[in-house]
Parts: C-alpha cells; structure tokens; sequence
C-alpha cells in the first residue's frame, strides 16, 4: 500500500515513465543508434589494426609467440595476445566509440592516440613490475605500426562517411530551439554543412513571457517526438536562459536524444560541458550527469569494499552500542523506516533508535514542516533518549546503514534519504536527487547537517547529481571525518 502511495506522489519527472502522452523513449529514432554502423566498422578495423600491428612485432622478435610470457601471474600470456587484450581494453576505457566525437572534428583522433598511449603505459607497468625486458623490440614495432594503421582506417572511414552523408544518410534529425536572426543563421550552418551530421527537420519557439515552463516543455517533447528527432540545437539569444535549458536538457536524458548550446550558455553546468564542433560552429554539447558506466561501477565497488571493510572493523563498537540502546531505553534496539531510494522507490531504512518509542507519531507537534526555526526544534527535541544524544553526536545511529549499503540499497556517498511524508516538500526538479542512491553521508551534511535550511539542501543534493563523481566522493568522505569531529549541525 505504501508503494503505491509514494508512486502517486512522485510527479512525473521522478518517475521511471512520464505521464505525457508520448514519451521520448516511444521515439523510434536516436542518434547514439543512428551511428552504430559507423561504430562497428570502426570497432572491426581497430581490430584489424592491432592484429596488424601484433604481427608486425611477431616478426622482429619471434621468441615472442613461444618463449617470453609476461611474467608472473602472466606466464602463458603472450605479448601478441596481450597487445590485442590492452589495446582494445584502453580504446573502450577512453571512449574512442563515442558517437558524439566519431566522424567529425580532431576529437576523434586524440582518442585513438590517447588510447595508444595508455596501452603503452600499461605494458611499460607490467613489464617493469614483472622484471619482462625482452618485450621491448616487439611494442618498439607494434605500437607504432598498429597506431598508423588505426589512424589511416579511422581517414578512410570518416570519408567513407562523409559521402554518405551527402547522399542523405546518418544525419540526425535536428529541432532548433530559438527564433530571430541568431535562431536562422544556426539553421542554415547545419543545413549547409552536410559533413556535420545536421539535418534541420523544424524549430521550436521558447515560451512566451507568463507561460507555464512545464507546459512549454511537455509541449516540446510531443514536437520531438512527432518530427522523429535525434538531436536539439538551442540558439543563442533567443529568449531561452540557462535554467530553462537545464531543464530541457534533464527532460531530454538517455539514449536517444542528443543537446547542443550555444557558447553564450555556457553556464549551464561547467563540468557537464565538452566541445563538439559542428558545420564550422563552436557548439557545446550538454553531456548526461555521470550516474553509470565505469565510474559508477567502480562506486558501486567501493561501497562493497569499504562497507564490509567498515563493518568488520566497528563490530565491536556496534555490539557495544545496541547493548547500552537495549538497556537504557525500553523498545527495540534498531529502529526500521520507509525512507525514499533511487528512482523514487521506497526502501527499508535502519539505525540504532536514538528516541522513545512512538516518537513517530509526536514528530508532528515537535518538528513540524521545515521553516527557518526547523533547526532550533531540532536541537531540543524532547523525544531524544540520552544515549541517543551521544549516539546522534557521534553519528553512530546510522552505522546500521551499512547492511543497506551493502545490499545496493544505498550508497557511503549521496544525497541523504528523504522521509515519505517530505516528498510533498520537493518542487518537480527536487526529484532529481533521486537519480543516484541515496548515502550514508553527503554534500549538505558535510556543509551544516541540521543547520542546513531545507532550500540549501535541495541545492546541494542537485549540485552532486550533476557533479558527481569519484574523486568528489572522496572529499565527502574526508569532509566527513572532520564534520563528525566537529560535531556542528549534530543533533
């Protein structure tokens, strides 16, 4: 029964589906699919490359197909093989198939010459650490033939494409956002260049002054999707400002919708930003917040990692602390809440109960809805116990939190889980927090914890979604530290 109240909710942009009538993901199109021909063309000869290139070295040093392995724990592998594992492994790892950079600009080749480099310093690592010096005339050979091979295919191939371009094909089926001059003058740079991959099918006028944004954006979704578009181009100056294209840009993620700004937006999300040249134009191209692929994996890693790892560490603390919880307050040790997660979804959330019990039913004649005295209520919350007050000081109560990290649930970094009866509270973009999983600690608990306002909050939560990643976790987790030596906000 609770999952479906929380679902009725959510408003649609938290939900795994929106409401509207039609939905970008009914679109049959997409423009990271419009290129796969080109991807598996250019995956196929990156392969012929190294192959080439394998041979190549095989041929200078022979020993290498039946007497130099690469060492300890690498002994049957041969360097041939290696030089195909590593080599592929480093063009995925640095997005050389990427269908925003294939087949236009320089951006392209410094991938593939990024990947060459970082192949070699993976075989330089292990042949220094395995002590394997007699490699070193095959990677003098092969490196340098596989890199000139993979480059001459990648020119053949972009002329390949170029011509197919001209003949109509693999264009992506663009919409303009804007009107005036500035509104044309991009229509006529995509349309005349055909190499760009452009293909300018209509336009969209911004709203007008006193209009609903959510009307206009909703309204501009079934335009898209009724034109069979792949990408959308925003002019510059057209009575669009940088948080109406967020905005757009929030409705227009995953797969199969591509946004391009003009540089005059560039404030819409630094990081986020990356250039992508198209028909002789500068354009910026608004990149999805980073929520999965390796580096969410490698989160997801972490959070196994360093919450058993912490488990195992404090478990004589938290025998300590659920038997002083047991004897000092009648009730139970632990204390279970519905608590909202990724997408939205409702989870069963843990601590050690730090209150009397029914404090539930007396939060709201003591709390109340968030105001600018929310925090002063807080601090004197009478339903607190005194062990709880230590506990709370310390943030031992949420160690607990751990068995849900562990189960996928939650995650050591994030923002922090709301309570049901606060999805009110939220403003249809609040829902974005909802994106990741919720965490143990997070942005705006290291920035105050409870003396943090509730709009601060919000903005902070925001903030890490569209910024997030490993090394910004990591200052979290140091903030962290000193936040619970401190004790400010903690009540």
């Amino acid at each position: 029964m609770l999952d479906t109240d929380l679902a009725r909710a959510l408003p649609d942009a938290a939900r795994p589906a929106r409401g509207l009538s039609v939905d970008l993901r009914d679109a049959p199109r997409g423009s990271r699919r419009l290129l796969r021909p080109y991807v598996v063309r250019a995956t196929l000869l990156d392969l012929l490359a190294i192959i080439l290139a394998a041979a190549a070295g095989s041929l200078v040093d022979t020993s290498v197909l039946t007497e130099h392995g690469l060492g300890q724990p690498f002994g049957l592998l041969r360097p041939p093989l290696a030089l195909v594992l590593v080599w592929g492994a480093s063009l995925v790892t640095v997005s050389a198939y990427d269908v925003r950079i294939v087949g236009s600009g320089p951006e392209e080749y410094r991938r593939v010459a990024g990947a060459a480099l970082l192949a070699l310093g993976v075989f330089a690592t292990v042949s220094y650490f395995a002590d394997v010096d007699s490699v070193r005339r095959f990677l003098a050979v092969s490196l340098p033939v596989g890199f000139v091979f993979m480059m001459f295919f990648r020119f053949l191939l972009r002329g390949w494409l170029a011509r197919a371009r001209q003949r109509g094909q693999f264009l992506s089926r663009t919409v303009v956002v804007g009107q005036g001059r500035h509104a044309l003058e991009l229509e006529r740079h995509l349309a005349s260049h055909s190499f760009a991959g452009f293909e300018v099918v209509g336009r969209v006028a911004p709203p007008v002054e006193g209009a609903s944004v959510d009307g206009w954006l909703d309204d501009t979704e079934r335009t898209l999707v009724e034109l069979s578009a792949d990408a959308v181009a925003v002019a510059e100056l057209s009575g669009i400002d940088s948080d109406l294209v967020r905005r757009l840009s929030w409705r227009l993620e995953g797969p199969r919708m591509d946004l391009m700004v003009s540089p005059a937006m560039s404030d819409l999300a630094g990081p986020r930003l990356s250039v992508r040249p198209a028909a002789g134009l500068p354009l910026l191209h608004l990149d999805e917040p980073q929520l999965n692929g390796p580096k969410a994996l490698v989160k997801r890693a972490v959070d196994v990692i360093g919450g058993a790892l912490i488990l195992v560490l404090l478990s004589p603390v938290l025998l300590v602390v659920a038997l002083l919880v047991w004897a000092t307050s009648p009730g139970p040790v632990f204390y279970r809440q519905q608590r909202v997660g990724r997408n939205g979804r409702p989870f069963d959330f843990f601590k050690f109960r730090t209150m009397v019990v029914g404090a539930d039913d007396l939060r709201d004649d003591i709390i109340g809805t968030p105001d600018d005295d929310i925090s002063e209520r807080y601090r004197c919350d009478p339903r607190i116990t005194r062990v709880g007050r230590v506990l709370r000081r310390w943030s031992i109560d949420e160690l607990p939190q751990l068995a849900n990290v562990l189960t996928g649930r939650m995650s050591l970094v994030g923002p922090r889980p709301l309570l049901v009866d606060e999805l009110p509270l939220l403003v249809d973009t609040d829902h974005r927090r909802h994106m990741t999983k919720p965490g143990l600690t997070g942005l705006w608990q290291v920035s105050g914890r409870k003396e943090v306002d509730w709009e601060e909050r919000m903005r902070l939560d925001l903030w890490y979604v569209e910024n997030w990643s490993p090394a910004l976790d990591l200052v979290i987790v140091l903030r962290t530290v000193r936040a619970v030596i401190s004790g400010h906000g903690a009540y």
